[in-house]
Formats: C-alpha cells, sequence, structure tokens
C-alpha cells in the first residue's frame, strides 16, 4: 500500500511505484495471499457441510476474541456460550443484529482494546448516505480480501501475477486521463472523460501495454460503450470485463455486450466493510456468497443482507445489517457449477442510483459523486435531485447540536468537491431539510433524477 506522504508527491510517488514493479509482483502479493489463494482454490471443491463447519469454527474463534477484548462486544456477548454455537439458528438466537448507525455511534466501545493503529489500515465506506462510515481493517484482511477476488475472477481466466487490466473506477490525478500503476499491473482510467475525443488516446494506452482485462463500474461500462457504438469507433476488445461496486442493470448489460462482444462479463458484489463478497460464475449471472470470507444471511421479511466479517477482529462487524436487500435469493448451491456457496443471490435491490449530468463533463456515475462526501462529520444525510441538466439540488439533514460555521464549512467543501466534478457551469443548490424518506430497509435513493442516459444527452 502506497504510504500517504508519497502520494501527496505526484513524481515521488510515480517513482515508488516504478521501483516497487521491479520487485516481483508474486512475492508482492504477500504470503498470506498466496496461502489464501491456494486454500480458495482447494476449498471451493468441499461439500456444503464441511464449508459451514469452517465457516462456524472461525466464527467461534471471532466471538471469543471479541467478547475478550472488545468493551461493546464484551457486554454484548457476556451472556452467550460461544461454544455452543454449532449452527446458524443459533447465531441468530444468541447475537443481535448491528445496524449502521449503532456501529458508528459505538464505535470507541467496539474497538478492541489491545488494536496497534500501526498494524491497521483506515477504511470507509462509499459515503452513499451522505456520511461515510469510519472504521480499520487489519493488513492481513487486504491480502485475503484481493485472494478472494482474484479467486473469483479466475472463472473468466484472471491471472493474479500476469493479467494486465484497465480500471474504469476511482478518480486518477488532477484530473488526469490515465494514471499508471505498474506495480499493480494496471492503468486506471478516468470515467470523466469517457466521451468520443479522448477514447483514441485511451484505446493507445490499453493497446501499447496490452491491457487484456477491464475492471470497473457497470456505469462506466455503459457510458464508454454508448459512446462507442454511437460514434462508430474501434476500441481494444478485452478477454472480460470485470464489474464491481454497482448494482448491474440489463439495459447496461446489453449496451456492452454490443461493444464488445468477444468479451466475457463477470460481476461481483462487496463492500468496504468486509461482511459479504459474492461473484457470478461460470454459467449463472446469479451472485455466489463466499462462505470462506464472511457468512451472511438474509432477512426474510425484508430482505435485508446482514454479514459478518469472520476476521475482523478490531472492529468487529458481527451480523451486521448492511441496509442493501436480495430480491431473489437460493438456500442451494448452484446446480450448474456445482460451487457449494451459499446463499445464491439471484437478485439485488440496493445501490439502485441515477446518473447526474453536466454540459460540461457529460453523465457522472454514482461512485464518483461519492468522492467529496468521504470526510464529513457534521452533515448527516445527503440526497441529489437533478431534474434540469443545468442545476443539482442537494437536500442535506444536519446532525443535531452541530455549530452553524461547522456546516458552512461542510457545505463549501461539498460545492468545491461537486465543482471538480461537473465543472463551472452546472447550478448547484444546497438545501437543508429535516428528513430524507427512507424505504423498508432504511436506506434511501441518494441520488434521484429524471434525466436518462439511456435516451442520450440532454437538449
Amino acid at each position: 500500500m502506497m504510504p500517504a506522504l508519497l502520494r501527496r508527491y505526484p513524481k515521488a510517488e510515480k517513482l515508488a511505484r516504478q521501483l516497487m514493479a521491479l520487485y516481483p509482483l508474486s512475492a508482492r502479493l504477500g504470503p498470506l495471499f498466496w496461502q489464501w489463494y491456494a486454500f480458495l482454490q482447494e476449498s471451493e471443491t468441499w461439500p456444503e457441510e464441511r464449508l459451514r463447519e469452517f465457516q462456524l469454527g472461525q466464527l467461534r474463534i471471532l466471538l471469543k476474541r471479541l467478547a475478550d477484548k472488545s468493551p461493546f462486544y464484551h457486554q454484548r456477548l457476556s451472556d452467550v456460550r460461544i461454544e455452543t454455537i454449532t449452527n446458524l439458528a443459533a447465531f441468530q438466537y444468541a447475537v443481535p443484529t448491528l445496524s449502521r448507525l449503532e456501529f458508528a455511534s459505538q464505535f470507541q466501545q467496539i474497538l478492541c482494546r489491545d488494536f496497534a493503529r500501526r498494524s491497521v489500515r483506515p477504511s470507509c465506506t462509499s459515503g452513499t448516505t451522505g456520511n461515510a462510515l469510519q472504521f480499520f481493517h487489519s493488513q492481513e484482511n487486504s491480502q485475503r480480501e484481493w485472494a478472494s477476488i482474484c479467486h473469483q475472477w479466475r472463472r473468466v481466466n484472471f491471472d493474479p501475477v500476469r493479467s494486465r487490466r484497465a480500471e474504469f473506477r476511482g478518480l486518477t490525478r488532477h484530473g488526469a486521463l490515465f494514471q499508471e500503476y505498474p506495480e499493480q499491473n494496471m492503468v486506471r482510467f478516468s470515467i470523466l472523460h469517457l466521451q468520443a475525443e479522448s477514447l483514441p488516446a485511451m484505446a493507445e494506452v490499453i493497446n501499447g501495454q496490452r491491457l487484456r482485462y477491464f475492471h470497473g463500474y457497470p456505469s462506466a461500462f455503459y457510458l464508454l460503450s454508448q459512446e462507442i457504438l454511437r460514434c462508430g469507433l474501434l476500441f481494444p476488445q478485452p478477454e472480460a470485463i470485470l464489474l464491481a461496486s454497482e448494482m448491474v442493470y440489463d439495459f447496461q448489460l446489453e449496451q456492452i455486450q454490443k461493444a464488445f462482444p468477444g468479451a466475457r462479463i463477470f460481476a461481483h458484489y462487496g463492500c468496504a466493510e468486509g461482511t459479504v463478497l459474492a461473484g457470478w460464475c461460470e454459467h449463472r449471472r446469479a451472485y455466489h456468497v463466499l462462505p470462506q470470507y464472511s457468512l451472511v444471511e438474509v432477512d426474510p421479511a425484508t430482505g435485508e443482507i446482514i454479514g459478518t466479517n469472520l476476521y475482523n477482529d478490531v472492529n468487529g462487524f458481527v451480523r451486521y445489517r448492511m441496509t442493501d436487500a436480495a430480491s431473489g435469493v437460493e438456500s442451494s448451491p448452484c446446480p450448474d457449477c456445482r460451487r457449494a456457496y451459499t446463499p445464491v443471490i439471484t437478485g439485488l435491490d440496493g445501490r439502485s442510483e441515477d446518473f447526474l449530468f453536466s454540459r460540461e463533463r457529460g453523465w457522472i456515475a454514482p461512485p464518483i459523486v461519492t468522492y467529496p462526501l468521504k470526510n464529513l462529520l457534521h452533515i448527516q444525510e445527503l440526497q441529489f435531485h437533478q431534474d434540469d441538466p443545468d442545476s443539482i439540488i442537494i437536500n442535506y439533514v444536519t446532525r443535531p447540536d452541530v455549530a452553524a460555521e461547522q456546516i458552512a464549512s461542510e457545505m463549501e467543501n461539498i460545492e468545491t468537491g461537486m465543482r471538480e466534478l461537473v465543472g463551472n457551469f452546472t447550478r448547484i443548490k444546497l438545501r437543508q431539510v429535516a428528513d430524507i424518506p427512507r424505504g423498508p430497509t432504511g436506506k434511501y435513493k441518494w441520488i434521484t433524477s429524471k434525466l436518462d442516459p439511456r435516451n442520450g444527452p440532454p437538449r
């Protein structure tokens, strides 16, 4: 992981990445990565009973650790005989669920008393409810997660050492067209530049560096595909397109397949908290949950996904309510690939957002809109609304008993960040409201728009 100090100095960062790239990637990935990658390859053939036994064994180890070291879990698990949790029903009966609000308000008590800041990395959610949740992961969790993702990508022949990828997600430094990460065999392309005039330069880099896998937001690939088809452009054809971080819609897949007819398409579903990781198999567009990585439940009443990270013993996520909802769930293993990975989620209802539009920048995908929102402390929730292609309204809810100057400072930061995304000509209006209506899982649609990218740019 690149130190924060180096990221402040572009030339130093570039040199550091080039030097890191001289060291073999197979060694840089780390021993835990390879242990987990091999373990996942072996255990994907295990029967369901053996996978559940492994999962529950890891759960008991985690709960004992949290009960001993975390003040919050010491109290929550005080009456629980952890050794008797030998099935999912016993776990559900003994341990209550944990809401996002409860995690945020009890964070200092949830932290284990013996954690060392040098051994963890800070992380946060995307901020799609207007205020990103802050927490920690151990360094080992990063290797474990990457191994789990690469295990899934293996289904489309991705090799963690040899495969090179073009990434269409995140932001590039200073809005550059692309940014190179040689130590990761990856080049990140700006998804704020998916217009026809930028695509030939992108294609030249992709061909020159032999980037055979495309990885990124479904919304970004939809916009890229739309532009390729609209202008009749020749663009490199990847071996596979790896979709992440958003829901995947049929209209997006249809467009992507037209622009990239020879590419295999694979989607995975996960979250920053590490409470679920799931991906399509080779045969079905349904999400197969990795039981070695986390323990996942679905609330039968609301469809809400509830996840337990089996390895975060710094600030535990145990029966954590994600507010994402599953519209279809199968409790039996997939009959096509025969992996005993359960549950299988056949539909997701969470993360259903619209696009924002700017005359200067075109369509802006929902994940990019979260970047100005990641460090909010006093503004509790946000909702973007757009009816007019030249105007965006931002409704916001503040935390109680917050000083006016603190709110003003965060509003200024939001507007500055949004200006970087939409340019200088779009009108931005911030409007304080008492509350924002929610759906049955407690989540709300944080971008609402009457503009539709399927209809092309507004006139």
